[in-house]
């Protein structure tokens, strides 16, 4: 009882202390240090799970790409080319399609914190069309996670598929519904603040313009998907804005120092922190637990279950390998549309969770406050998430 009341505890104050603006790495740390001393386990479990964090070579694979991207989003902007693209851009596409794409774009790529690559992009953008930083931060994060229901790269559809042993085409098939109306639904929404979308076509549109000012991206984009680094892949991209805008070496190597984000940097440490010490102490396997033998009704189970460890573990991955095995045998058969009700309910809670690496990212960009981003998109997903449910209820889910 004592590591389950520890885990809530840990978990409210991480909102509270998040809602009070405190720094998210000594928010994360305060929570460990409070599942460590109540999880029932040795105290070493908090330096053994340091070490873990430290000697884990993902960990710095991770640092290094959000540090780079951190980068690039500077070295595009005091370059210029930021501004270039998005005025190449403009002639093709008004902004609130501009605004929506270019996260999806950067949404493809299926990495941790990926929203920050894109919040560059479109913040000259955003602010020619007057959006705030809550409204800059939902648009950013929202666009970016449509892909969790049509892509054929996304790494936590890829593992869901192979947890529940369904087939990956015929999950994204049988989602495209769900997947348009995350389109939809997020469109709608930004229609609602984005007020002045007067869109007049140039005469001239210079596609060659368009490739040259993106190609830093594209090229960024390509290495990933055939599997370079994504801290290489990126620091690539780098180079070649540098080439593209004869950047001086000297001058070149002051962008990176000044453009890496230290703040963000040691989010992402403390995340993967949290990450292995939940994991060590068990808490969360505990709570569910705990939560199953109350005797609630299965649907009810299966419908916030999902939900509440998609908030707690702030990554789909750990949700859907600690959620699936438990509740997929009391379904009695795996189907796609059982899977993805119990997804839903993990997307539903991660997205919204203050312990999602890419909100936490677009909100320390834009510094936005976050109690004035969730009105924003909190309502959104949850009629996503009824959207789901029902239309998989509708075709046979539970």
């Amino acid at each position: 009882m004592l590591e389950l009341l520890g885990l809530l505890v840990a978990f409210f104050l991480i909102f509270i202390l998040r809602f009070r603006g405190v720094d998210f790495a000594l928010t994360i740390l305060s929570a460990c240090v409070i599942i460590g001393l109540t999880c029932g386990q040795p105290l070493t479990i908090l330096t053994d799970s340091a070490m873990k964090t430290v000697l884990d070579p993902t960990t710095w694979d991770l640092v290094a790409a959000v540090a780079f991207i951190t980068v690039l989003g500077y070295v595009l902007k005091e370059t210029g080319l930021m501004v270039d693209l998005i005025g190449s851009l403009r002639s093709f596409m008004p902004g609130k399609a501009l605004l929506a794409i270019i996260p999806a774009l950067f949404g493809i790529l299926s990495m941790p914190g990926g929203a920050l690559m894109s919040a560059p992009f479109n913040e000259a953008e955003a602010d020619r069309l007057k959006l705030n930083p809550e409204q800059k931060t939902f648009t950013n994060v929202w666009f970016r996670h449509v892909w969790f229901w049509a892509s054929p790269i996304s790494s936590t559809t890829i593992i869901l598929c192979k947890l529940a042993e369904i087939d990956l085409r015929s999950f994204i098939l049988w989602n495209i519904p769900i997947f348009l109306a995350s389109w939809l639904i997020g469109w709608v929404v930004i229609s609602r603040f984005i007020k002045e979308e007067f869109f007049e076509s140039a005469k001239e549109r210079h596609l060659g313009e368009v490739i040259k000012w993106i190609s830093p991206i594209l090229i960024t984009v390509v290495l990933t998907l055939i599997s370079i680094p994504i801290w290489l892949s990126v620091l690539v991209g780098i180079l070649f804005t540098y080439f593209l805008k004869r950047v001086p070496i000297d001058k070149g190597l002051t962008y990176i120092w000044k453009g890496i984000k230290w703040d963000t940097v040691s989010a992402v440490i403390a995340t993967l922190y949290f990450r292995y010490l939940l994991s060590d102490s068990g808490a969360v396997t505990s709570l569910f637990k705990v939560i199953m033998q109350v005797g609630l009704p299965l649907l009810i189970l299966v419908l916030f279950a999902p939900i509440i460890i998609g908030s707690i573990s702030g990554q789909p991955q750990m949700g859907i390998g600690i959620i699936l095995p438990l509740l997929l045998p009391l379904l009695g058969q795996t189907t796609i549309s059982n899977v993805t009700i119990i997804f839903a309910g993990i997307v539903f809670g991660y997205t919204m969770s203050p312990m999602h690496l890419c909100l936490i990212l677009t909100n320390q960009y834009y510094r936005s406050d976050l109690n004035k981003v969730y009105p924003y998109l909190v309502p959104p997903l949850f009629i996503l998430y009824i959207f789901a449910v029902i239309y998989h209820l509708m075709i046979g889910g539970i």
